[in-house]
């Protein structure tokens, strides 16, 4: 992939994330004032009564709208930090974001009243969520492992490969659109199988990067930021609480940033 083309495909990702955060708060800010919202009815089995820990959709709706402002400002960042730069960590970052963006869809199961309908647009919905949950964690897999010296002629194929196995276990494991979880997806099978997988590909990605620092003599704030960057993510996916909104935010941002930081030094210093 080159530069030219990178950056192409960077700033029309920032015009349609910036079109889904215009158009999810125009169409929120509608159904509120219309009195028109309607909270879908979730699965709140064992769920805490504590304050900090209590089900709150506002949460939710929050953690959602943070994680598009997040994608815009990231995707901005990127464009002008690395516009001159040939850097195979960033193709695997947007790619994220790409995964970032799929997991916002969760939006649409209360704008369009899903909850119940039991509807192809419902199941479909489910579908993108879970692609999104496997996509972004094969996706930060590619910023440690696939970004090394062998694998870096082959990051648009690496990419393809990451996005048609996503694709394909989202489809092919089952959904349960009578069931809609917390944080508004659709509940899905083999959860402890794809909990654990997303927890060893970042584990497993951590491990890689604290590596390669050490072999080349790098300070390990990119690995710290890494990991930050990791729990952020997944505690905003699962925002539907005071404390996973606020520590996730927190996390995502600050990890974001450290990581994104130390790979453009390490590119500066480079070039």
């Amino acid at each position: 992939m080159t530069i030219r083309f990178r950056n192409r495909m960077t700033l029309i990702f920032f015009i349609i994330a910036i079109s889904c955060l215009m158009l999810g708060t125009f169409f929120t800010l509608f159904q509120y004032f219309s009195g028109g919202i309607v909270i879908p009815e979730v699965y709140s089995k064992a769920l805490s009564e504590k304050f900090l820990l209590r089900y709150h959709p506002l949460c939710v709706y929050a953690g959602i709208f943070i994680m598009l402002i997040y994608i815009c400002i990231t995707t901005l960042i990127i464009y002008h930090s690395f516009e001159k730069t040939q850097a195979p960590d960033i193709v695997f970052f947007l790619l994220f974001l790409i995964a970032c963006l799929c997991d916002t869809s969760r939006l649409l199961v209360p704008a369009f009243k899903l909850s119940g309908t039991f509807s192809l647009f419902l199941l479909k919905i489910g579908n993108i969520h879970l692609f999104a949950r496997l996509l972004a964690p094969l996706a930060l897999m590619g910023n440690t492992v696939l970004s090394t010296e062998e694998f870096r002629q082959n990051t648009d194929r690496n990419c393809i490969i990451l996005v048609i196995i996503s694709l394909f276990f989202s489809e092919m494991i089952p959904l349960n659109t009578s069931v809609i979880l917390p944080n508004f997806c659709i509940s899905y099978g083999y959860v402890k199988a794809i909990r654990g997988f997303c927890l060893l590909t970042c584990v497993v990605s951590s491990i890689a990067l604290f590596r390669t620092n050490q072999k080349n003599e790098y300070k390990q704030i990119m690995t710290i930021g890494y990991i930050l960057l990791c729990i952020g993510y997944t505690l905003i996916f699962y925002c539907y609480n005071i404390l996973s909104f606020a520590t996730g935010i927190l996390l995502l941002g600050g990890g974001s940033y450290l990581y994104l930081n130390e790979v453009h030094k390490h590119y500066l210093w480079i070039d």
